[in-house]
């Protein structure tokens, strides 16, 4: 039996992507391999947004490439032992010549191709004169109109008697990209939470990221084909999904421009929320992966607040606290727009976790801009800060302002002050939940932790001592213990929740 192994690199979009390969390999009756070694297969998800991703992107496909094949493999081509090995995601798009180059490397598949219609075709190659691969419904995939369709009429096969191209000419600027890629079944086995990407593509060109110039084709997923997709996620056991994509308030339009957007409120994110939580039964937790504040309309608000599957916990990116900082990175939000957002997240919604990121060090910035942004943060009350620091990207605006270029203890001690406040609102939001109970969904447990956790719908995780609690569980806990890096409690049973008029 012929098999695979898939190593990610970067994102939760990659991560995704990985799976959705993952998924169209199985359909070709492949089978995951449990270690690198003995696969058949090696298909490398690179990741390009910083340069120390891109070099991890070439180291990896360098060790995998090198890695001995262990056993007997009964490979792709007639040679014994003869492993393939194919490069895709943002490094695959963006290094594309240097990766086809590389040694050991068969194909590369980047966001300009048909990704599926291109593995089909690969697979289709290698497994000629194999003996064939059945599969009795192959994964479905969305088409151009909304429509559901199967992947291998998505792809355009090519016949099984007819002889395919050489594997190293993949089709140039199709411009499909994984799109086309199968609906999930399931998602990372052993996790409560799956993602379900429903945009892909950024036009916005904001001055320190290179995702326009490798994902430029702004896509959304139609809502059918999204709750289908959820569905089938459900019911393999995940009872939280997360909306996520490239630009996910770019949702339903045909850009990321906001000013290029068609006039009048976009509605459909706030369509989708509610068909997701009226279509999808056994659907426990629906969050959202970002949001910006030109997302959080009127309608989007309304309809978070009428559903109760959607979580009190929202992921902004500030990125920064400055004005001047945010024209200079291009984005399309002012200061006080994004204070107004929180402000209106907070009348909203009862007690809501509100997480972000920030990005320290952009070219120029100064003691006092970086004061602007520890202000928001303070303001906002943000109970978890992802601070990383500006690394200038090849191909980028900002990667020309070298002369401004911000010291790297600077941006320790800024990305210290920044950790401090982000424990500091953890610690004061967290107090509140003292002595409350809280449903939690149970996660793995964590090595050499005696003490098992989950995830409560405000993000943070509460642990609490129950040998006989199962992963995916859903239970209640009452929060007696609270430190700056945990918070405790005792498990509930139902029965005195009952009694105390709780359910």
């Amino acid at each position: 039996m012929r098999t695979f192994w898939i190593q990610t690199l970067g994102c939760k979009i990659n991560q995704y992507e990985s799976e959705q390969i993952a998924t169209l390999l199985r359909s070709r009756g492949l089978l995951m391999s449990p270690d690198a070694h003995s696969a058949d297969l090696h298909v490398i998800n690179t990741c390009s947004v910083t340069m120390p991703a891109a070099s991890k992107s070439r180291q990896t496909i360098r060790r995998t490439t090198s890695l001995p094949v262990l056993g007997n493999s009964d490979g792709f081509t007639n040679v014994e032992n003869d492993r393939r090995t194919i490069v895709t995601g943002c490094w695959a798009t963006s290094n594309r010549a240097e990766a086809v180059n590389m040694r050991g490397v068969d194909a590369v598949l980047g966001h300009h191709d048909d990704v599926a219609g291109e593995l089909n075709r690969l697979l289709d190659h290698w497994l000629l004169n194999k003996s064939p691969l059945t599969s009795p419904s192959l994964p479905q995939s969305v088409g151009d109109d909304g429509s559901i369709i199967q992947s291998a009429t998505a792809a355009g096969l090519t016949p099984n008697n007819s002889r395919p191209q050489n594997p190293l000419t993949v089709k140039q600027n199709i411009g499909i990209g994984t799109r086309r890629l199968p609906l999930l079944d399931q998602h990372q086995a052993g996790h409560q939470r799956a993602m379900l990407k429903v945009q892909d593509g950024c036009d916005a060109h904001c001055t320190y990221c290179i995702i326009p110039s490798l994902r430029s084709a702004v896509w959304s997923k139609p809502v059918g084909a999204a709750v289908e997709e959820a569905r089938r996620l459900v019911q393999a056991g995940h009872q939280e999904i997360v909306l996520t994509g490239i630009f996910l308030g770019a949702y339903g339009q045909p850009t990321a421009l906001r000013h290029r957007q068609p006039q009048g409120p976009n509605k459909s994110l706030a369509e989708l929320v509610t068909a997701l939580c009226t279509q999808v039964d056994g659907l426990r937790r629906l969050r959202f992966s970002s949001l910006e504040p030109g997302d959080l309309t009127p309608d989007l608000i309304a309809v978070m607040k009428s559903h109760r599957q959607v979580v009190p916990h929202f992921h902004l990116p500030l990125q920064s606290g400055s004005d001047a900082i945010l024209r200079r990175m291009n984005r399309q939000y002012s200061r006080a727009d994004f204070l107004r957002m929180i402000d209106q997240i907070n009348v909203a919604f009862d007690r809501p976790a509100i997480t972000t990121d920030i990005m320290v060090g952009f070219p120029g910035e100064t003691d006092r801009e970086f004061d602007q942004t520890l202000d928001v943060a303070e303001r906002s009350g943000f109970i978890h800060i992802h601070a990383f620091s500006y690394s200038p990207r090849p191909g980028t605006a900002a990667a020309r302002w070298k002369k401004n270029q911000i010291h790297g203890t600077v941006i320790d001690e800024r990305i210290d002050r920044l950790s401090a406040c982000a424990i500091a609102n953890s610690l004061q939001f967290r107090t509140q939940f003292l002595n409350e109970t809280v449903e939690l969904l149970v996660e793995q447990p964590k090595q050499f932790d005696t003490l098992r956790h989950g995830r409560s719908e405000r993000y943070f995780d509460v642990y609490f001592e129950d040998p006989t609690a199962q992963t995916g569980d859903a239970v209640q806990v009452k929060i007696d213990r609270i430190t700056s890096k945990r918070t405790l409690g005792q498990k509930v049973e139902m029965g005195d929740l009952a009694v105390r008029g709780m359910v």
